[in-house]
């Protein structure tokens, strides 16, 4: 049988997917789309029920880098800013992070002193980052050792362990600093990351946005806008294996080939597929460890409750326990809950999630709730969501597995690769990587247009 066939084949029906086939078929090429499930969006994904709506990925996107905001504009998704400042656990009580945090460091001296957030020893010793010397070896570090050879361990256990954590997970190995947080590696070579007076401003405008309808109102307007480009977009379409000349084979015996390729699907899944395509391209992908997220979503009523006017709380490691964080959704997102509900999303540590089912997992996450709120009722909703091995962890040696990748990928023309696996986990990053790397097919091949 003669696979279909057309200009480009985009593999992957996620943001980064749909924003690339989006960009391609845009610029006059024929496009299909395969997305092994049945839906699209990849992790972005809004729950709705009996007047609640949550957001069991990302519920927001950062404006300062401009790709998602965009895109958002673009397809004319109406967006709002999320409100309250996050708090952060010590010792059983919540307070307020501290003004100034620059790149998930502290940034102002005043602040960091007065912080009830940590000690008085941790704060005496992360005064002292200015007189701290640059380290003199260009290679690689984690973003542990950075922070503690210049904050102090007490500063990384109780501030900037468990902001990290929430956004690459560090159960899988030490993250790379200049895979995630390349600025500080250059910042450090400036001198002092903590300014000793001043500082910059708080301006008070919160540095995220999101769908008023929810996160896949991004998802949705994106695939609407996929389809209207004359994209082909198939579901349920799960690749078994891409063979030379980009064939595709998929899983049912049907076959797909086209004239490039664009890969945006998580690591380990790309590793397995192209594995017969060339070796060199599996190698470094498999070796790009993945987690799985835990997210509970309980909405529950509101009345005599203490809920913090807040949009939720850190939870460092060292202060035990199940839960890794919490998000009130409905102190953050305007009309997510009914009126006299409230909201949240609390995270679970992989260790514990790892091993529950879903009645432990909701169990944990109630109970931490009734710890800070009082006594928190019979939730009216609860949903234990599961993202399994889709978060990307860029350990130390991730740059390197890049580089790799890179190399092999010059061996096949017409061969390219986006989304959160490689260089950037959140929204914009995301977007922006899958344009380039769609831009790179349409400049590296002489592709026929419509």
């Amino acid at each position: 049988m003669t696979p279909d066939r057309s200009d480009v084949l985009v593999l992957g029906g996620g943001v980064a997917g749909l924003a690339a086939a989006l960009r391609l078929a845009e610029s006059g090429v024929s496009v299909r789309l395969a997305e092994a499930s049945g839906r699209l969006g990849g992790v972005v994904q809004t729950l709705r029920h009996d007047g609640f709506t949550a957001d069991v990925g990302p519920d927001v996107f950062l404006t300062r880098k401009p790709a998602a905001a965009r895109l958002v504009e673009r397809l004319g998704v109406e967006t709002a800013t999320p409100r309250g400042g996050a708090l952060i656990q010590r010792n059983g009580r919540l307070h307020p992070l501290p003004a100034g945090l620059t790149g998930l460091v502290p940034g102002r001296l005043g602040p960091l002193l007065r912080t009830p957030a940590l000690g008085l020893g941790a704060r005496l010793r992360a005064a002292a980052e200015p007189w701290v010397g640059a380290r003199t070896d260009d290679t690689d570090e984690s973003l542990e050792a950075f922070a503690v050879r210049r904050f102090g361990r007490g500063a990384y256990e109780g501030l900037i362990e468990p902001l990290l954590g929430g956004l690459y997970g560090a159960d899988d190995g030490p993250i790379s600093l200049r895979a995630t947080l390349p600025h500080l590696h250059d910042r450090e070579r400036q001198g002092p990351l903590l300014a000793l007076r001043g500082g910059a401003t708080p301006t008070g405008a919160s540095p995220f946005a999101r769908p008023v309808e929810g996160m896949d109102a991004l998802t949705d307007a994106l695939a609407r806008a996929v389809a209207e480009a004359g994209v082909a977009v198939e579901t349920e379409a799960a690749v078994e294996t891409v063979e030379p000349g980009f064939v595709v084979r998929l899983r049912g015996g049907r076959s797909l080939s086209a004239g490039a390729l664009l890969v945006t699907l998580p690591a380990p899944a790309a590793a397995a597929v192209l594995r017969r395509l060339d070796p060199a391209l599996a190698e470094p992908l498999a070796a790009i460890p993945m987690g799985t997220a835990t997210a509970v979503i309980v909405g529950f009523a509101s009345g005599g409750l203490r809920v913090p006017d807040s949009s939720g709380w850190l939870v460092p490691r060292r202060e035990g326990g199940p839960v890794q964080a919490v998000t009130l959704l409905s102190r953050k997102h305007m009309g997510v809950a009914p009126s006299g509900y409230d909201l949240a999303r609390v995270f679970l540590r992989a260790p514990f999630a790892a091993s529950a089912d879903e009645a432990a997992c909701l169990g944990a996450a109630v109970d931490h709730l009734r710890q800070h709120l009082g006594p928190v009722g019979a939730p009216v909703w609860g949903v234990v969501h599961r993202w399994a091995e889709a978060m990307p962890r860029y350990t130390l040696g991730h740059l390197d597995r890049l580089a790799q990748l890179d190399a092999a990928v010059s061996r096949h023309p017409g061969l390219a690769f986006a989304g959160a696996s490689l260089r950037g986990v959140g929204l914009p990053d995301v977007i922006a990587g899958a344009e380039r790397a769609a831009d790179d097919i349409l400049t590296s091949l002489p592709l026929p247009t419509r």
